[in-house]
């Protein structure tokens, strides 16, 4: 049932489209993304009237957007409009010109839908239970509460990075008085909504460019390593330096930040001032970014009701990222669990010697499986492939410290003592940390082994404690003796790390 999905995200400020395949196997992946900047609310004014040179702008971003769809051989199309075409009164006019001139037909959403689509965009890759989802975009700004992974409310207040910028700010010089008039405009709006009361404390997770705009100037500012920005924490502190920096800088200074993309230069004080001023409403001290949102969304909504009828949320975000990691590079999906199992069953068995608790058992899991992902490379140096590939391939669920050590774990899982200069990572992990990568290594150096064969000759282990060694009983199948010699090469790194010799019987 292999298919292609095209999602387009006809907004107020910018049109992007993904597009998405889904396999035989149920895993999917991104095929392309593209967007751009059509500012089809530019000029809307209070007679709210899309204009011709912005239609224009949009109308020839879609012909684009139409070619790559027929390159990729699209099975399904889903298009949606979102607030400038909502509100729009010559909505109708433009839909039509749309369909006449690109041959796309577009869903005009709620604000309501909107948000709910943000909402699936999160919560299916964040793992997050409870927080205040806000998305700014050019011609609205919506706001979700969300409690136990349920979407409890949702709001759109027709006001985004365009709107606000060209009602109360302007694109060149902003004076201070300005900027107080709209956060005082923009703190009014949100105490008119009751059920925001009730989200005092709790974190937000902010989407759309602005957002990640306040995330690109902190990476820039302290040179964080990674390159994704999906689940990047900041600080109500760091995120009020970002926003300081931009509201202070004069126009032509603003294009030059870090992190500012020039093309929305001119409007990213206006999508700035509604994450501000929710965070200090909420009194939160945890913003998190997501590169998920609408878009992501929708093919969430019609994913999961395509291959997994009755749901609709991921159980686990985790779990279901690294399964889906896992068939998209090819991997022993069968061999990947039983290395699992051993691992984890090696570390509750020797909680003891170890002293680690249930976050590292956590990453150790994670890292089990994904162990040998770099052979979808090449089988020579695919722990080396493998480490790459970890820090790369979006996996949902994880911190980004979290995503370092699963890496480390991997890169190390064939050699524990591997030399690996890990100082580009030391804002995220320590000495401490490296000394945890070396224990959880070797347990999936030693899971690996025990099903060198990759047939499950090895069942099961019984590990016991002694005063100077660990007895390891190998429980089999069948005849062991590939894995039992394979195990032996592992007993001088285990005594390196755990100070005591590892015997093994069958």
């Amino acid at each position: 049932m292999e298919k292609k999905f095209a999602i387009i995200d006809l907004g107020s400020n910018s049109v992007r489209m993904i597009i998405m395949k889904i396999f035989d196997d149920y895993s999917y992946k991104m095929l392309d993304e593209v967007k751009e900047m059509v500012r089809l609310s530019e000029g809307m004014g209070e007679e709210m009237t899309l204009k011709a040179a912005a239609m224009k702008r949009t109308i020839k971003a879609l012909n684009l957007f139409k070619k790559l769809i027929e390159v990729h051989q699209v099975d399904e199309t889903f298009l949606v409009a979102t607030a400038a075409v909502r509100n729009a009164v010559n909505q109708d006019r433009f839909l039509e010109k749309v369909r006449m001139e690109t041959n796309l037909e577009f869903e005009v959403i709620s604000g309501k839908k909107e948000a709910y689509y943000a909402y699936l965009g999160v919560i299916n890759t964040i793992d997050i239970d409870n927080c205040v989802i806000i998305d700014v975009g050019g011609g609205s700004t919506e706001i979700a509460l969300v409690e136990n992974r349920r979407i409890k409310h949702g709001i759109s207040f027709p006001f985004g990075a365009v709107i606000l910028t060209e009602r109360f700010l302007g694109k060149t010089e902003i004076p201070h008085l300005k900027i107080q008039q709209l956060e005082k405009y923009i703190k009014k709006q949100l105490s008119q909504v009751e059920w925001l009361k009730k989200a005092i404390g709790l974190p937000v997770v902010g989407l759309g460019g602005t957002v990640r705009t306040l995330a690109k100037i902190n990476k820039n500012e302290i040179n964080f390593p990674l390159v994704s920005l999906h689940n990047y924490q900041i600080t109500y502190h760091e995120m009020l330096r970002a926003y300081k920096k931009v509201v202070e800088a004069k126009s032509h200074e603003r294009k030059n930040i870090k992190g500012v993309n020039k093309e929305r230069s001119d409007i990213i004080v206006g999508g700035l001032v509604p994450v501000k001023s929710l965070c200090h409403y909420l009194k939160t001290d945890k913003i998190i970014i997501s590169g998920n949102g609408l878009r992501e969304g929708v093919f969430f909504e019609k994913y999961i009701k395509e291959c997994y009828p009755g749901k609709k949320l991921f159980s686990s975000v985790l779990n279901h990222s690294v399964y889906n990691t896992l068939r998209n590079y090819d991997a022993n999906i069968k061999h990947c669990y039983h290395i699992k199992k051993l691992a984890l069953s090696m570390f509750d068995q020797t909680t003891e010697l170890h002293g680690l608790g249930e976050s590292e058992r956590k990453l150790l899991s994670v890292a089990a499986l994904l162990h040998d992902i770099g052979n979808y490379v090449d089988h020579y140096n695919h722990h080396k492939h493998g480490f790459y590939i970890v820090l790369n391939a979006r996996l949902n669920g994880l911190r980004n410290r979290e995503l370092v050590i699963c890496a480390f774990i991997v890169l190390m899982h064939r050699e524990v003592d591997l030399s690996k200069d890990w100082s580009p990572y030391k804002m995220l992990i320590n000495k401490n940390d490296f000394e945890v990568i070396k224990k959880l290594s070797l347990f999936v150096n030693i899971a690996e082994k025990l099903d060198r064969g990759e047939y499950g000759a090895v069942n099961d282990i019984q590990c016991g404690i002694e005063e100077d060694h660990v007895n390891m009983k190998v429980k089999v199948r069948s005849l062991a003796d590939l894995e039992i010699a394979a195990v032996q090469s592992t007993q001088k790194d285990f005594k390196k790390i755990f100070g005591k010799k590892l015997i093994l019987s069958v």
